[in-house]
């Protein structure tokens, strides 16, 4: 089972994320602490001792260099060899994504699902799908702020897919953040997005039934 670990966001909310989405968070500044169950105490990523010291440091981001730097050193043709074979049973982006959405859709395992997307994304950081069925997935483990993240991600990669917007937007309207829902809800429907159309609809019947009913519906 990999690693899983508390972390807190820049706005103060916590979550549980995979360690490889911990590395990836910290190269994009998204988080401000995370929780070292060795020292058993948050730390602080601008004052964190370990990373401060990284030739000492063999956490994710340090091994990926150290990982590079192998690589670039000149090999014999034996070693090169078996570099090629170990290469070629590498899993490829497109590989974890399907692994991700097995484990998501088929199996019901949301962890194992984050951290394939996760590796997906570590190898393909263009991948629009990846984020956001990774997103649904942190939703699935009541993550809803890296969630959001991801979402936001997967807009950014791909302003023009309709099912993000709504997605994020349902995301937003069940944390009660319903002025910044709407605002997604709306372009959806306005991109033609069935269930985004239907929330608007359910939303004028609900609203024409009385505002006891407005109310029932802003609690759903």
């Amino acid at each position: 089972m990999h690693k899983l670990i508390q972390v807190r966001y820049q706005n103060n909310d916590e979550g549980i994320i995979d360690d490889v989405t911990l590395n990836e968070l910290i190269m994009s500044n998204k988080i401000r602490q995370f929780y070292r169950p060795s020292e058993n105490r948050w730390i602080d990523l601008n004052n964190d001792s370990i990373r401060i010291r990284a030739n000492g440091y063999m956490g994710p981001e340090r091994r990926k260099s150290l990982k590079d730097k192998e690589e670039q050193k000149p090999d014999g043709l034996l070693s090169r060899f078996f570099k090629r074979r170990s290469t070629e049973k590498a899993l490829s982006a497109q590989d974890w994504f399907e692994q991700g959405f097995a484990h998501l859709y088929n199996m019901a395992d949301p962890y194992e699902a984050i951290r394939a997307f996760a590796l997906s994304i570590q190898l393909d950081p263009s991948n629009a799908r990846a984020y956001l069925n990774r997103g649904i997935a942190y939703e699935r483990v009541n993550n809803e702020q890296q969630a959001f993240e991801d979402y936001s991600k997967a807009i950014q990669l791909l302003p023009q897919d309709a099912k993000v917007y709504y997605v994020r937007g349902m995301l937003l309207w069940r944390s009660g953040r319903h002025s910044r829902a709407l605002a997604d809800l709306k372009k959806s429907a306005d991109m033609g997005y069935k269930l985004a159309v239907d929330f608007f609809t359910h939303r004028e019947i609900a609203r024409s039934w009385g505002s006891q009913s407005e109310a029932a519906f802003r609690s759903t």
